[in-house]
């Protein structure tokens, strides 16, 4: 009997969580499509394709650069005891 009890509990909890995650889900693709500004009918997306790309070559470029100046940098020598 106890079992049961807990097996049902269980079950309801995972409903209530499960309703609460679905309308949390809904209300934050809500939010996004409002935010999200449409797009005019002769609105050109290739070039806003191209500015993505040049602006992730940029950010590689730029780690890039920072990662070799870290790898290369010289390490201060610890003082030898004596």
């Amino acid at each position: 009997m106890r079992a049961v009890f807990g097996v049902l509990s269980l079950v309801i909890v995972l409903a209530v969580v499960g309703v609460l995650a679905q309308k949390s889900w809904q209300s934050s693709q809500e939010s996004l499509a409002r935010q999200t500004p449409s797009l005019p009918a002769g609105h050109n997306q290739g070039s806003e394709a191209a500015n993505v790309r040049e602006h992730s070559q940029q950010v590689q470029q730029q780690y890039r650069q920072q990662l070799e100046s870290a790898l290369n940098a010289q390490r201060p020598m610890p003082d030898r005891a004596p």
